[in-house]
């Protein structure tokens, strides 16, 4: 236990810098970074999808999602909805013309929107500075690293047998409150906001890192995949180190901007 924790910590201080200077560069610097996480969370879900029993398009997973990111790269929120519209239309027409069944349909699209679409709103929420996007990160982290070390510490009542047999109320609660207390902390003196603006942003962020979390294990679940992929030792794969991300990036982009 003891290695695989060091394991952890030592891959995540080699990553989290390198995506903290990535989004304090901004422009290019981000979009390029985050299509090279994108290609290869795609990999990694074309993978799932495959254990799954599905047959996943996997030149369309890979390019499905880059045009959601060049939208956030761009800050035109507006086409959002035509740049999905064509990407349904996409993903109807190729999977049969090249005789696949409808169920990989699905799953394709899922995977594309699922993976690019909150990653754009890390680079839609970096437009209105280094500040707020850097705020997203360490609230979300935050709440990971509080649930991850108090839940391996204390946690005795299982969350979930059935999706993450790992996962504790004790983590949840404890995932939640850290992120709560750093947006308590870190919010008001940084953003000029009140302290219970700070608190409800990072409870809120705190509970959407959870329900992001438990939404991929439920994923992996069905695919009886342990984990995404090998991208960071300790961690498993790219998808379960922004699991977290995936979910509460969005609001954060509302609430921080």
């Amino acid at each position: 236990m003891r290695g695989a924790l060091w394991l952890r910590v030592a891959s995540t201080i080699v990553v989290a810098p390198f995506v903290i200077l990535l989004v304090w560069a901004g422009g290019w610097w981000l979009m390029v970074g985050l299509a090279g996480f994108y290609l290869l969370g795609a990999h990694e879900w074309s993978r799932i999808c495959e254990e799954g029993g599905s047959i996943p398009v996997s030149w369309l997973n890979f390019f499905g999602g880059l045009p959601i990111l060049y939208l956030g790269f761009s800050g035109h929120l507006t086409m959002l909805w035509p740049v999905l519209a064509t990407l349904v239309a996409v993903n109807l027409v190729i999977p049969p013309f090249i005789g696949l069944s409808g169920g990989t349909v699905g799953m394709d699209l899922f995977g594309q929107v699922y993976i690019a679409l909150p990653l754009s709103f890390l680079e839609l929420l970096r437009h209105h500075g280094f500040l707020p996007a850097l705020l997203a990160l360490v609230l979300v982290w935050g709440s990971d690293i509080g649930a991850f070390f108090v839940g391996s510490a204390i946690g005795r009542h299982p969350l979930s047998p059935r999706l993450s047999p790992k996962k504790t109320w004790e983590g949840l609660i404890s995932g939640i409150l850290t992120a709560g207390l750093l947006g308590l902390l870190l919010i008001p003196p940084w953003q000029h906001r009140s302290l219970l603006f700070g608190l409800g942003v990072g409870l809120a962020a705190g509970i959407l890192s959870s329900v992001g979390d438990l939404g991929e294990s439920a994923i992996k679940r069905w695919a009886n995949a342990k984990d995404s992929g090998r991208f960071m030792p300790g961690h498993g794969g790219l998808l379960d180190r922004v699991d977290s991300l995936l979910f509460a990036l969005p609001a954060l982009y509302y609430l921080l901007r």
